[in-house]
């Protein structure tokens, strides 16, 4: 019987990465040793192959192994879009964040004494995704894409629960916007130039930030709101039909939502941003 491989959440925490080197190596005493030791933890914790990016490209890794050159320590073999195969530092190797190969391949890199994958910078540009395969696309069954742009006749989607890009059709795709979850009933799938393709009927859409592993913007209190206090015209004008239930209902909490602005320095000039330059430059 196989092992069930782990793939729960773990705590970006130093400590906690500390923690899991010292369960790793707690036997061990030599360099030697080690290094046998966070090969045998992979293979028996992580589920292989899998999803990785090696200098922000995205390759399908086959193995984690070693064999015994210290200097050269863990190795990975990743398979590139093209099916070519090439050996690699274990190191150079990322995989989705939160994963359990990115849980003991930060353990490795905190033992090498390099930066763990929640601490390296991210690149510019556009972060590069694996292809949907196959596999990924079961024409049988209902599926699950999460829209990431949409032109007159295709959208970009990421297939739900994976980071594999499809360019989905259907007629009525008008109606997704950008964000949306759209379960469809897929008819067909194939590739052209290499790119994953994917028609089917359109079941339904949703919104579910949840689904999208997407942090919800942050809410601050900021005490009680009295509707009494608050500017509804001029004074001694008529309070308006439609202000009268919001200021007999009187004071209750209020909330101001995070405030997220692309490039928004608000130390170095908090009155101005990219979005109002844009429309200055449009309008003014």
């Amino acid at each position: 019987m196989n092992k069930k491989k782990s793939n729960k959440n773990w705590n970006e925490d130093d400590r906690d990465v500390a923690q899991l080197i010292d369960e790793i190596t707690v036997d061990a005493y030599t360099d030697d040793e080690k290094l046998w030791a966070f090969r045998q933890v992979i293979e028996d914790e992580v589920n292989l192959p899998a999803d990785g990016f090696v200098m922000d490209e995205p390759v399908e890794v086959l193995e984690i192994d070693y064999d015994g050159n210290e200097r050269r320590g863990l190795t990975a073999t990743c398979r590139r879009p093209n099916g070519s195969k090439h050996l690699v530092a274990a190191a150079d190797v990322m995989f989705p964040k939160n994963s359990a190969a990115a849980r003991y391949l930060d353990a490795y890199r905190k033992w090498l004494g390099l930066e763990t994958y929640r601490m390296a910078a991210p690149r510019p540009g556009r972060k590069p995704r694996h292809k949907a395969e196959g596999s990924d696309l079961n024409v049988e069954d209902t599926l699950e894409l999460a829209a990431l742009s949409v032109k007159q006749r295709a959208a970009r989607c990421l297939v739900l629960g994976t980071e594999r890009l499809v360019t989905f059709r259907a007629s009525g795709l008008w109606k997704i916007i950008p964000g949306e979850i759209v379960t469809v009933n897929p008819r067909k799938q194939w590739s052209y130039a290499g790119h994953p393709y994917l028609s089917g009927d359109i079941i339904s859409t949703r919104l579910e930030v949840k689904a999208l592993g997407l942090v919800p913007l942050r809410l601050e209190d900021v005490g009680l709101w009295n509707p009494a206090q608050h500017y509804w015209g001029d004074e001694g004008e008529p309070l308006e039909d439609w202000a009268k239930p919001i200021v007999s209902r009187g004071s209750r909490p209020a909330f101001v939502m995070e405030q997220v602005i692309p490039g928004w320095d608000a130390d170095d000039d908090p009155f101005s941003d990219p979005i109002s330059e844009s429309n200055d430059l449009r309008f003014g």
